[in-house]
C-alpha cells in the first residue's frame, strides 16, 4: 500500500530498477512507481557497452554468461561500418562485441530483480505532483507516498524534474530530438550483420541502422537547434537504402539529452539520475550505461546519508564529478569538432578520425578509453 518508505523512486527502468535493487538489497524499504505497465515498449537501439556489461556484474552478480542464458542479448558483432552520407568511409572491428538488447525484456528482467530483492513495485501509477523538499509524490489515483528521499529516474521527460528548480532554458538548448523504425528483417532491403553509422545527413546528429534479432533497427537523431528538414531526411535516407514508400510507415520518436546535463541533480531530499538528469554521452548517445551506473551512485549516496545522518549529495556528486561528467564533456567536444569540421572537410576529418584510431575508437565507446584524450579509462 502506499505510504511511508525510505527511498521513493520514480521510474522502473534501468536506473530506477538498479538503484532500488541496491536499496533494497542493503535492507531499505523502497517503492518504485511508473506510469506504465511492465513489460511496456521503449524505443531505443539497445546497444550495450562493455561497461555496461560490467556494471551489470557489478550491480546484480551477472556475468555475460548469465546475461546471454538470460536471454537479455538480442544480438551481437563485433564489426562496424561508418559511412559519410553514402560512403563508406570505415570497417572497423571492436576488441569486444557491440550487443544490442529489446528493451521491453531488458528493463523488466530489472525490475524483476528488484522486486525479488524486496522493492515494493506500483506500475500503472502516473505521478501528477511532487514536493521535493519534503520527498513526497501524489499519483493520479490519489495515492500519496512519502519518504526520506525522492530519487527520480522517470527519463527524459520526467515529472519530478518538472517540480524541481533546474535550469529549463539550458535544458532547451540542449536537446535532441530523433525518430526509430523497427523493421522485421524479412522486409528490410538488405541484410544488416553489424551496427553502421551515418555521418554527415545533418549538421548536428547521425543516423544509425542496428541490427537484432528478426530485426533491423533504423533511426535518426540530431539536435533541435541544428536541424532542418529532420523527418525530409530520415525519408530520403529510407529510400537510398531501398525501403519503399518510407512515408507510409507509422513514426514513433522521442526526445533525447544531447549535451544538457545536470551537473547538481540534487534538490533537497530529491535526487536525479540518468535521462532525468540529462545523463547521456552526447555523441552516440548512449544512456542505458549512464543510466544503469547513476541510479546506481544515487541509491549507494543515498544509503549512506540515511546510514551516517549526512546529505547524499556529497557523496553523488563527486563520483559524478570523477567519472562521468568527464566522459560527457568531452563526448562533446569531440561532437563539435567533428561536426564542424565536416563543414570544412566534408567526410575527410571522419575518415581521417576511424582510419587511423579503428580499435581506440571502439575502444572509447566500449568505456575501455575515455572520451578524454582516448585515455585508458578506469571505472570504480
Amino acid at each position: 500500500m502506499p505510504g511511508k518508505f525510505d527511498v521513493i523512486i520514480a521510474g522502473g527502468g534501468p536506473a530506477g530498477s538498479s538503484a532500488a535493487y541496491i536499496l533494497a538489497e542493503k535492507g531499505f524499504k523502497v517503492a518504485i512507481i511508473d506510469k506504465a505497465e511492465f513489460p511496456r515498449k521503449k524505443l531505443c537501439g539497445g546497444l550495450i557497452t562493455d561497461k555496461t556489461m560490467k556494471t551489470l556484474e557489478k550491480i546484480y552478480g551477472c556475468n555475460e554468461k548469465d546475461i546471454i542464458d538470460n536471454g537479455l542479448i538480442d544480438y551481437e558483432a563485433a564489426e562496424y561500418s561508418v559511412y559519410y552520407r553514402d560512403h563508406k568511409i570505415q570497417d572497423g572491428a571492436s576488441p569486444v562485441p557491440f550487443r544490442f538488447v529489446n528493451r521491453e525484456v531488458f528493463d523488466y528482467f530489472l525490475l524483476k530483480k528488484a522486486a525479488n530483492a524486496g522493492a515494493h513495485i506500483f506500475t500503472s501509477e502516473e505521478i501528477v505532483h511532487c514536493n521535493y523538499q519534503d520527498a513526497e509524490i501524489k499519483t493520479k489515483s490519489n495515492k500519496i507516498f512519502k519518504g526520506k528521499y525522492l530519487l527520480g529516474t522517470d527519463g527524459v521527460n520526467s515529472t519530478i524534474r518538472k517540480f524541481v528548480p533546474y535550469d529549463k532554458k539550458a535544458w532547451k538548448e540542449n536537446m535532441a530530438s530523433t525518430i526509430e523504425i523497427t523493421f522485421d528483417a524479412k522486409d528490410y532491403p538488405r541484410e544488416v550483420k553489424w551496427p553502421e553509422l551515418y555521418i554527415g545527413c545533418l549538421k548536428a546528429g547521425y543516423i544509425w541502422v542496428f541490427p537484432a534479432k528478426d530485426k533491423v533497427v533504423v533511426g535518426i537523431g540530431s539536435l533541435n537547434r541544428c536541424t532542418t528538414n529532420f523527418k525530409a531526411t530520415f525519408m530520403n535516407f529510407l529510400k537510398t537504402q531501398g525501403v519503399k514508400n518510407p512515408e507510409s510507415i507509422p513514426l514513433h520518436g522521442f526526445p533525447l539529452p544531447y549535451g544538457n546535463y545536470i551537473k547538481d541533480p540534487c534538490y533537497g531530499r530529491t535526487i536525479l539520475a540518468g535521462d532525468a538528469a540529462g545523463l547521456v554521452e552526447p555523441l552516440f548517445g548512449e544512456g542505458i550505461f549512464y543510466a544503469l551506473q547513476t541510479g546506481r551512485y544515487a541509491a549507494e549516496a543515498i544509503a549512506k546519508g540515511i546510514s551516517e545522518n549526512k546529505n547524499p549529495a556529497q557523496f553523488y556528486i563527486p563520483r559524478l564529478q570523477k567519472y562521468i561528467f568527464p566522459e560527457i564533456i568531452y563526448s562533446n567536444r569531440l561532437r563539435w569538432t567533428l561536426f564542424y569540421s565536416q563543414r570544412l572537410l566534408k567526410h575527410v576529418s571522419f575518415k581521417i578520425a576511424f582510419k587511423s584510431l579503428p580499435t581506440k575508437l571502439a575502444e572509447m565507446i566500449h568505456g575501455i578509453r575515455s572520451y578524454k584524450f582516448l585515455l585508458k579509462k578506469y571505472w570504480d
